[in-house]
């Protein structure tokens, strides 16, 4: 290890993840940015096994092959992030997607990761269940110093980022006609982001599938100060509905609170206050990558170990081409 400052490498797809390091880092350690992009090599990795971080985060673990790992010689932490299966007062959510993630995510078990964290705290108990033991959870931080409440004018009603599906559309497609809507689908992040969710006087959170889940997003419009309206989100420790956001249950519920709170912007204001308030002191990017780097050092956290995996899951998996292309009732099996 370096006597100086630690080296950090992220590997990561810059649009998805780097709201939670960003620059905020670069004063406090050396810091190197590695884009993960699709049907990487192992020669793509060169540059990484050379940079020879002390502490490497991967977002999307899954996807980096075996012998690279093995040739990294600095700490390995893989940080998850999808959506999956969840236990939520004593019963589990899933739906197809979440599911489907999972299993692609699941050959993580083969990898050589000295430490696996996912960011949804609900999700473990089912990982454990398949024999894939994290080192714990961490929520996903945000880059504070970018991610931030700048005052200037509204330009729009309602603001979303992410991709269209036919569950966001049954709460969006009556919005969209009534207010000032812009919505994103994808490409975009950092500081041009930062204005147009600093120009919208409130953003919503909707899942892509009929189920409860935590998507970080949430955390990241929260820095920026604008009034949050999300469907539930997993219960969690760092963020408190109505008082943090707005929490709805229903298109018809999100479309009353939308109309409430354009029509009270010091109500608004309030809880918009609140909410940047909260992700700047218990999420904040710099204080949340320090402290699991140190908590790792002192050999305060598990490290990552695998047991037997689920049969029902091995099942799955052997017919998941068959079962992604429609056989979409095994999703009921799994309990």
């Amino acid at each position: 290890m370096n006597q100086g400052k630690k080296k950090l490498a992220f590997i990561s797809q810059p649009e998805y993840f780097r709201f939670t390091y960003e620059s905020d880092l670069n004063h406090l350690a050396e810091v190197k940015e590695f884009p993960l992009v699709p049907m990487l090599h192992q020669w793509d990795f060169t540059e990484l096994i050379e940079y020879d971080a002390d502490y490497n985060f991967f977002f999307r673990g899954e996807f980096i092959p075996a012998d690279v790992l093995a040739k990294i010689p600095g700490v390995k932490i893989a940080l998850s992030s999808e959506p999956f299966p969840r236990i939520i007062n004593g019963r589990i959510e899933k739906t197809w997607d979440s599911v489907n993630r999972y299993l692609h995510f699941r050959s993580i078990r083969s990898l050589p990761y000295d430490y696996l964290f996912h960011y949804d705290d609900a999700s473990l108990p089912v990982m454990a269940w398949d024999g894939i033991h994290c080192s714990g959870h961490f929520a996903f931080p945000v880059a504070t110093e970018v991610y931030k409440h700048v005052s200037t004018e509204r330009v729009w009603d309602l603001f979303f980022i992410g991709r269209s599906t036919d569950h966001r559309e049954r709460f969006f497609s009556a919005l969209k006609h009534k207010h000032h809507f812009l919505h994103i689908c994808h490409g975009m992040w950092g500081p041009e982001l930062v204005d147009y969710i600093n120009q919208s006087a409130i953003c919503l959170n909707v899942h892509a599938e009929n189920e409860i889940s935590w998507e970080p997003r949430v955390q990241m419009m929260l820095a920026c100060g604008s009034l949050l309206i999300s469907e539930k989100i997993t219960p969690n420790e760092w963020l408190r509905p109505g008082i943090d956001y707005i929490e709805v249950t229903s298109p018809a519920e999100m479309h009353e609170a939308v109309s409430y709170y354009l029509a009270h912007p010091d109500e608004r204001e309030k809880i918009a206050a609140e909410g940047r308030k909260r992700v700047s002191t218990l999420l904040d990017g710099k204080t949340q990558f320090m402290s699991l780097i140190e908590r790792i050092s002192q050999g305060e956290v598990p490290r990552f170990s695998t047991g037997v995996p689920s049969r029902l899951l091995n099942a799955l998996d052997s017919t998941a081409t068959t079962w992604r292309n429609g056989t979409r009732r095994l999703v009921s099996l799994f309990r």
